[in-house]
């Protein structure tokens, strides 16, 4: 499984103009929070990966892998001056996964506390300026996550074997980010953010290349009433081919589907926000990502869909 979507989780969406919220992926665009503000900013993930993708087509299940994820994270922010918000994200992981390999049976299961990523984000060119804003992100991931967890359920090859870096909880590795985001006002209820994220991986633990990264997000989000937001969003994102290194024993390593994204994937995200008092200091949202294109370096699995539940609250 990869580690996933540390590009899309660098900054939380932060504060918005009027009653329209940034769309759930969109890493709110270029905005800021106002100074001496503080947002916190839940997300959950859920999907499934039991299909397998190879370039442009899905192809044949062979292991028969069944993996489930859930990811859960919690984003401070806070506004350091009227052009400069600092964030921390903190990221908590659940990894399900079955998968036959010949005769035996593989069983995974792992959990805890992943990588924590520290950003920061400055206006380059701000609204009261321009038509639109400018920003620019910088941010590193910590090596805060486990590598070590072991098998649930394995065959004779991998006794006393950790399960590939993918299912892992985190990479062992620092990771480093660096961004640029726009937003524009439509007018006082309609937003379109743009955000672009470039991620370089070195080689992490064990000596597996997750393959560095380029993100990008195009969304739009409109308050249809003072208390919902509907939006649909384009999350796209391209990945280095990778290498699994040495974290398991080379005869497990030749039969395991458990590998890291690389290639491209697209995925379309419609949404709705909803905020209970009118105002965007508290807000609820709801999202489904389907899968729209792909082509992929390597035979590895791929989810279809992705389900989000967000939650922000401003102190």
């Amino acid at each position: 499984m990869k580690k996933l979507f540390i590009g899309s989780l660098l900054l939380a969406p932060i504060l918005i103009s009027a009653d329209v919220i940034p769309a759930i992926n969109s890493k709110g665009g270029a905005l800021v929070l106002p100074e001496g503000k503080l947002k916190m900013t839940m997300t959950h993930i859920n999907f499934d990966r039991n299909s397998m993708f190879d370039g442009t087509s899905e192809v044949q299940n062979r292991e028969n892998l069944d993996a489930t994820a859930n990811i859960t994270t919690v984003a401070l922010s806070y506004g350091l001056s009227n052009k400069t918000t600092i964030s921390a994200i903190i990221p908590y992981k659940n990894i399900e996964a079955t998968a036959r390999l010949g005769v035996n049976d593989v069983a995974i299961e792992n959990k805890g506390l992943g990588d924590i990523v520290l950003a920061a984000r400055h206006v380059l060119v701000p609204m009261s300026d321009a038509a639109y804003q400018l920003s620019f992100d910088a941010g590193v991931k910590l090596p805060t996550g486990s590598t070590n967890g072991s098998f649930k359920t394995a065959p004779a090859i991998a006794n006393d074997v950790n399960t590939p870096m993918p299912t892992q909880m985190g990479t062992g590795e620092f990771e480093y980010m660096l961004g640029l985001g726009a937003t524009k006002m439509l007018d006082e209820s309609w937003e379109v953010d743009a955000h672009a994220m470039y991620t370089h991986r070195p080689k992490a633990h064990n000596n597996y290349d997750f393959g560095d990264e380029i993100a990008l997000n195009l969304s739009t989000t409109k308050a249809v009433t003072s208390k919902l937001n509907i939006g649909v969003e384009y999350n796209i994102k391209y990945n280095t081919k990778t290498d699994m290194g040495d974290d398991t024993n080379a005869p497990l390593r030749s039969m395991l589907p458990f590998k890291a994204f690389s290639g491209t994937a697209a995925y379309i995200t419609p949404q709705i926000e909803f905020l209970p008092f009118g105002k965007p200091k508290i807000h609820v949202g709801v999202g489904l990502s389907f899968l729209a294109h792909y082509d992929l370096k390597e035979y590895q699995p791929l989810e279809k869909e992705r389900f989000m539940v967000r939650l922000g609250y401003m102190f």
